[in-house]
């Protein structure tokens, strides 16, 4: 759980006169009856990528939440898209760097991720992406469009793209490198399969599409 687990009753007192947030319909853009209802909401946290919330919140049962953990991207695009993930693949073989996570005090193997910027198209922030952590260039109408997937639905308000991009050859730039980030190397499906096992990978955004680009590739053969 992301928020104090304490609940109050259908009938315990308001603080506040419910202030009704409806969310979009990301399907058809119309706004749809809420679930769930913010009363209040505390600002906690911000920096140039998020800002985090403390919501009181109560759904239509009269359950309620007073300080309901919310992170906003401060990016969105159509779709609530904050983010890509692009997995590079090169003779066969998918490409993954090997990042250190504060967190969790640990290093693991993560797909190419990165944030979208305002205004900019998600292909685009996935060629850019590609490009600035492993030196490859795709143009961005070559990538392979994976759909979505949302990291931590309960708590982030965002969703990331997925994309695969072939790549050929030498990367063609130097990277510098980002906090955390070591090195990139590509991996052959039994190689992955024994990282995954291993717990080498468990990256969510990264198993995602991994299995969406082994499924591909299986429906291919």
């Amino acid at each position: 759980m992301y928020y104090h687990p304490l609940i109050k009753p259908g009938n315990a007192s308001q603080s506040a006169a419910p202030t009704t947030v409806k969310p979009a319909n990301f399907d058809t853009g119309k706004d749809v009856d809420p679930e769930i209802v913010t009363l209040s909401r505390s600002p906690v946290f911000d920096n140039t990528i998020y800002s985090v919330f403390a919501d009181h919140v109560i759904d239509k049962k009269g359950h309620q939440v007073e300080r309901y953990l919310s992170v906003v991207p401060k990016c969105l695009s159509a779709d609530a898209i904050a983010g890509v993930a692009v997995l590079p693949v090169k003779d066969g073989k998918v490409g993954l760097i090997r990042v250190f996570r504060h967190p969790l005090g640990r290093w693991s193997w993560e797909s190419i991720k990165g944030h979208v910027e305002s205004g900019e198209d998600v292909r685009a922030a996935a060629a850019r992406e590609l490009l600035e952590e492993s030196g490859y260039s795709v143009a961005s109408n070559e990538f392979i469009d994976f759909g979505t997937v949302a990291p931590e639905a309960g708590v982030i308000k965002g969703r990331a793209r997925l994309f695969t991009a072939a790549v050929t050859g030498a990367a063609g730039k130097a990277v510098d490198g980002e906090l955390g980030h070591g090195k990139m190397a590509f991996y052959s499906r039994s190689e992955i399969d024994t990282l995954i096992a291993a717990g080498e990978i468990e990256d969510g955004i990264t198993l995602v599409i991994l299995f969406k680009h082994l499924f591909r590739q299986n429906s291919l053969e």
